[in-house]
């Protein structure tokens, strides 16, 4: 058995990468360019658009240039700590300290690895202005990425204080991704107001050509037999959804192997199929729904129980019992979310594939 190309686990950069290589490759372009606006972003999309998958290739490319020291932070407690002891640790790595201990002098400051959050509440801004400039000095630039973003007290510290590094023309870049409803928090937060200048890289849909066309590649590499209606009807299983994609093409792969055939049929995709949508409801779609207020669940429902594939507003009003600048309201927020998308004037569909059955099966369940 060949090793299956597809990785539908979160967090991971696949082998597939599908059209977001493109993408990924413009970032480091950007990054690279002086005065980009891509110094400071914001990936923006759906869970499984990506999101992480895009900002770990950006940073695994970085870091194999000499001129980038990448940071990759996790948003908990230790963040500042986190990002102090990464790059003091970088500076002694690179030999840009003379000093061999430890333990370093800045202007009577005194850094070593065992940070106390006290004192790094207190001197954090002192302490990473010094440190880029260490870095600045040596024509090194620093991208810091963190993922999952929300408005935290230590990310406000963070964001505010990356500001003036910006401000004194320090090598630094902050690479952020974020579900859409967190990251608009954030655009929104009164003391990160800075973040709505920042460059927002949004995850939308992949290109049905380019699932297509990858598909196509992949299996027929592996020697696969797989017409063109199969391929057809597989990418339209996926509705451009990156998780989708990678889900579907893991279980058709491996469908395919166990059967010892060599041809892959609209057969093998069907008998895969529940278990292609129980993955992705329990991995994907619970969490989005359950996350939802319950006026925007209310929303969803009226869609699923007008039954048909494009919805017009007005309906959606009707079935609700509501007005129409109160429709509107709830539309404008799911398609910001992406788990709708507008399909023609005054009309919306769901963005995410089988999320009206997955929204079916809880109305089904909600009434026990």
């Amino acid at each position: 058995m060949s090793n299956n190309p597809f990785n539908p686990s979160f967090g991971t950069v696949p082998s597939v990468f599908l059209d977001r290589d493109s993408l990924s490759t413009r970032v480091v372009a950007e990054l690279n360019s002086e005065n980009s606006p891509f110094q400071t972003s914001l990936i923006y999309g759906q869970r499984g658009a990506g999101k992480t998958t895009l900002m770990t290739d950006v940073a695994n490319e970085l870091s194999k240039d000499e001129h980038w020291q990448v940071v990759n932070l996790v948003l908990d407690d230790d963040l500042l700590d986190s990002l102090l002891a990464q790059l003091q640790e970088r500076l002694l790595k690179l030999k840009i300290f003379k000093d061999v201990d430890l333990k370093i002098q800045f202007k009577g400051i005194q850094v070593d690895t065992r940070l106390g959050s006290t004192n790094t509440e207190a001197n954090f801004q002192v302490l990473f202005h010094q440190f880029l400039e260490r870095f600045t000095q040596k024509g090194i630039r620093v991208l810091i990425t963190i993922d999952e973003i929300k408005a935290t007290p230590l990310l406000r510290k963070l964001v505010s204080c990356y500001q003036i590094m910006l401000r004194d023309e320090l090598n630094v870049a902050l690479l952020m991704a974020g579900l859409p409803e967190n990251v608009s928090e954030i655009q929104n937060d009164d003391v990160l107001t800075f973040l709505l200048r920042a460059n927002r890289i949004v995850l939308n849909p992949l290109d049905a050509g380019s699932i297509k066309d990858s598909y196509a590649h992949i299996f027929h590499e592996a020697g696969f037999q797989i017409n063109l209606p199969t391929l057809l009807y597989m990418t339209k299983q996926t509705k451009g959804f990156a998780y989708a994609f990678q889900l579907l093409g893991y279980w058709v792969w491996q469908a395919a192997e166990k059967q010892g055939t060599k041809e892959i049929t609209g057969e093998t995709i069907d008998h895969v199929h529940e278990r292609y949508l129980s993955d992705l409801f329990r991995n994907v779609y619970h969490k989005v729904y359950h996350e939802m207020t319950i006026k925007e669940q209310d929303f969803v429902k009226a869609m699923v129980k007008i039954g048909v594939p494009k919805v017009k507003a007005q309906q959606i009003g009707q079935a609700m019992g509501k007005q129409p600048n109160y429709v509107a309201v709830y539309r404008r927020k799911l398609i910001d979310d992406q788990v709708i998308i507008p399909a023609g004037y005054g009309y919306v569909q769901f963005m995410l594939p089988y999320f009206d059955q997955f929204v079916q099966e809880q109305m089904m369940l909600e009434e026990f």
